[in-house]
């Protein structure tokens, strides 16, 4: 198999054979190749709420209009949903003379969630419609379910009974989900059916074979299909190609062609590439500011003790009536800089890291950054120096031939030149949306207001007074003012390209080695969609091995299409993963983790699926040690201690969450996709959602600390993350191998699955329960008897035991043993 397709069960991708050359015929004499499917009827548009309604179009979609009834009067509503990634302006709604406020977009058969904003930044769910689900912010995102589909629970059909359901039946060729221009000619081409209605699916070209299609993921509803195509030479050669074809099915007695044929433009430029270094990388979060003090040289005033007792106050603290959580916590700075950060690249190549993303870096007053001082430069206490004031003083925003480099922008590229030497890449947080109030363009808006030449980057909303709109209500953080096409301002957008490649291409030599490796977008869809394409051709046209990764917690199907991001920090397999190992009342099973990230590969391109930030926590949520400590919650919900209080348990958590923790690492480190760490996680850091999950980095050179009963390096569980992280390093299959399901066992609690790659077999058990199991695990035909045990550990006294083990399957069934909240890993012989 070729390590760009995620494959899922029934792929049988321990054997020999290659399912992407499988096919079977000649070339079609006759078109159709069999009797035509019937086109269905109109499908139905299903029950709507009362404020909404659709009406069909030319183009067999439905024209729906969204209705919002305010009893105040808002100043502008938009409406936002999965259809549009969640971007609160690029849909805005109208108000007619009769107070209702409308907007109509064209949508598919399908279920979207949604909810209306009011003045850009107060969420509320459609007041008229009763069908909701959790928004994993403590309340609800609304519900449309269009077409008849939408309403369905289960399927109802039977597999060889020669009835084949029409409305079950969807492809669209124009969709990533469903024709994939891949490298070297290939197509990959996927059909949805009702679950349990075919038998067999091919792809049947009109001037070439047919090609077996096999089932990628299959759940009550629906079976997703999948084919892999090759091409004709010309194609494979980098040439334009167009390829018609339709879907032979079979169910029972009957074989039927699909009602439509098909047409797919295959173009080299329009293959989805991203950088082959993402596909192994092992990122490593770091917030600069609480990672490691290297220089008390540029140490901020006054400067928290970094051993200090995190929930005990400094005298200077709280001497203005301030309390911990109101708010002098979040204005502490522990003096964590560049130099630190260099100190400890030794340490991140032993646990064996190679990708570090940076929170934001560039001046601002705070611990966090995200509300830059200016994007031009390097914050001072993090660089050291003391003359950024006097070269902002002769920069003019919009002349980059203006800009200069501080001395803490020279420290930082020479950081950059270090970790690139140790072999890492490094990208930056990307904050676009939004800025501080202390940014040269907000300063001169402030003080000269209309006559600014500044004056259309914010969204100003009052003139006289003065006031504008901050992200989430935060006034510390204006906003730029934006469109539907994306910001507002040309000039805007202008001096963020061009900081774009300052960054990347420090030297302006067209050699962006020098440069950092790509951004991380914060908050990407609160600026409209057309921006990003635009964006991202800047980003390649300065590196095309950069890397683009974005914050969307939600699925991201829009932002993975080739022309916006790589990736994404995947919040989604985290979410999954939790529910599994973590929850108690609100626990999956095997099978429904399994079933929840094979839709997710097949949401996104193999592509993207690769280069996957794989994470299980980060600054925006608690540590993952306290999420298993405090199981049952909304992922990022209820975990503040300042709002949710003693339903939070913020103590140190118990041996068995570690445990839990250590097994969910181990996930992250045998799953598809780049595994991302927050600093801290390996040497067992915990604590609640921000402030508590930014503690200073611990070290085992600093100990004791003033607390030592709650602060110390957990050297066995760094031992742990070492190892596994190791085994993924060790293993190519690991990182870009493909994946086929090959036990889902909920009644033991075990998962296993097995990666390949270019005559490397792994196969990887998980066991999410307290107890050893020994399991039998049933590999496909073909596959390899013979296997050795690479690595098998758990529980809660960390124990490694079988490895080096031989075992041999008995009637292609191979019988290990998977240690409680832990895992074995097996390698072919």
């Amino acid at each position: 198999m070729h390590r760009s397709t995620p494959i899922g069960r029934n792929s049988y991708i321990l054997t020999a054979l290659t399912l992407a050359l499988t096919c079977c015929g000649l070339a079609q004499a006759d078109w159709p190749p069999a009797t035509r499917l019937p086109q269905p009827d109109v499908e139905k548009v299903g029950i709507l709420p009362p404020s909404v309604s659709a009406e069909r179009n030319n183009e067999g979609l439905w024209d729906v209009t969204f209705r919002y009834q305010a009893e105040d009067t808002p100043r502008e509503v938009s409406l936002a949903g999965a259809f549009n990634s969640w971007s609160p302006r690029s849909k805005p709604l109208e108000r007619g003379s009769d107070g209702i406020w409308r907007v109509t977009i064209m949508l598919g058969a399908g279920t979207y969630e949604y909810k209306f904003v009011r003045n850009g930044g107060e969420w509320i769910r459609d007041p008229a419609n009763p069908d909701g689900v959790p928004d994993n912010h403590g309340g609800q995102n609304s519900v449309l379910r269009l077409g008849e589909m939408a309403s369905l629970r289960e399927s109802n059909a039977g597999r060889g009974d020669g009835k084949i359901e029409l409305a079950g039946l969807q492809h669209d060729a124009g969709k990533p989900r469903f024709v994939q221009p891949l490298s070297n000619g290939r197509l990959l081409i996927r059909l949805r059916t009702l679950a349990r209605d075919v038998e067999t699916a091919q792809v049947a070209l009109k001037s070439g074979p047919r090609h077996d299609m096999h089932v990628e993921f299959e759940d009550d509803l629906f079976t997703h299909w999948q084919a892999l195509v090759p091409l004709p030479a010309r194609a494979r050669a980098g040439h334009d190609h167009e390829v018609t074809y339709t879907f032979v099915l079979r169910d029972g007695h009957r074989t039927v062609s699909h009602y439509n044929d098909f047409t797919a433009r295959y173009r080299d430029q329009d293959v989805f590439r991203t950088p082959e270094w993402a596909r192994h990388a092992v990122w490593y979060q770091i917030m600069p500011d609480r990672f490691r003090n290297g220089s008390t040289d540029n140490d901020p005033d006054p400067v928290r003790p970094w051993r200090s007792a995190w929930f005990e106050a400094s005298p200077w603290e709280g001497t203005d009536g301030q309390t911990f959580y109101k708010w002098f916590v979040f204005s502490r700075l522990y003096g964590g800089d560049i130099a630190g950060m260099e100190q400890q690249l030794d340490y991140l190549k032993e646990l064996g890291v190679n990708a570090l993303y940076l929170n934001p870096v560039f001046e601002s007053e705070s611990h966090h950054k995200y509300n830059a001082t200016n994007y031009l430069h390097i914050d001072h206490n993090l660089g050291g120096g003391d003359d950024y004031e006097e070269i902002v003083a002769t920069e003019d925003l919009d002349d980059p031939s203006t800009w200069k480099w501080t001395t803490a922008d020279k420290r930082f590229l020479q950081f950059i030149k270090a970790a690139h030497a140790k072999g890492f890449k490094v990208i930056l947080d990307g904050v676009w949306n939004h800025v501080g109030t202390r940014h040269p363009a907000f300063k001169d808006v402030q003080a000269r207001g209309r006559d600014s030449q500044y004056a259309d980057w914010f969204e100003v909303t009052s003139w006289d007074p003065f006031e504008y709109e901050g992200w989430a209500g935060h006034d510390a953080l204006p906003v730029f003012a934006k469109t539907a096409e994306g910001l507002r301002s040309q000039a805007v957008k202008q001096h963020i390209f061009n900081v774009t490649k300052r960054w990347m291409d420090p030297d302006g030599d067209g050699d962006p080695s020098d440069g950092i490796d790509g951004w991380r977008l914060d908050v990407p869809m609160e600026i409209a969609m057309p921006f990003w394409p635009e964006w991202r051709a800047v980003v390649k046209g300065v590196n095309p091995d950069a890397y683009i990764t974005g914050e969307v917690w939600d699925r991201a199907d829009a932002w993975l299409e080739g022309d916006k991001f790589d990736a994404v920090m995947n919040y989604q397999f985290a979410k999954a993963g939790i529910r599994w190992i973590v929850d108690r009342r609100q626990k999956i099973t095997p099978s429904q983790i399994d079933r929840r990230l094979a839709e997710l590969r097949m949401a996104y391109p193999a592509e993207a699926t690769y280069v996957m930030q794989n994470l299980l926590d980060s600054h925006d949520t608690d540590r993952i040690a306290s999420m298993c400590f405090n199981p049952d919650r909304d992922y990022d919900g209820a975990n503040r201690i300042q709002d949710n209080g003693p339903d939070y348990n913020g103590a140190r958590p118990d041996a068995i969450s570690y445990a839990r923790a250590r097994l969910l690492a181990l996930l992250q480190m045998t799953y598809v996709g780049a595994p991302m760490i927050y600093y801290g996680d390996e040497v067992g850091m915990f604590g609640a959602d921000d402030p508590t999950c930014r503690k200073p980095m611990l070290w085992a050179d600093l100990e004791p600390y003033a607390d030592p009963q709650r602060d110390f390096v957990m050297t066995d569980h760094l031992k742990w993350y070492k190892r596994i992280i190791a085994l993924r390093n060790d293993h190519k299959a690991l990182r870009t191998g493909d994946i086929q399901t090959l036990l889902t066992d909920d009644q033991h609690d075990i998962w296993s699955f097995a990666r390949h790659e270019e005559g490397e077999a792994l196969i990887i058990a998980l066991n999410a329960s307290a107890e050893d199991r020994a399991i039998e695990i049933p590999l496909p035909e073909g596959a390899p008897q013979n296997w050795k045990v690479l690595f098998s550990g758990g529980g809660e006294e960390i124990s490694y035991s079988g490895e080096g083990l031989d075992f041999t399957a008995e009637h292609s069934r191979l019988k290990v043993r998977v240690p409680g909240l832990g895992g074995t890993v097996l390698m072919a012989q």
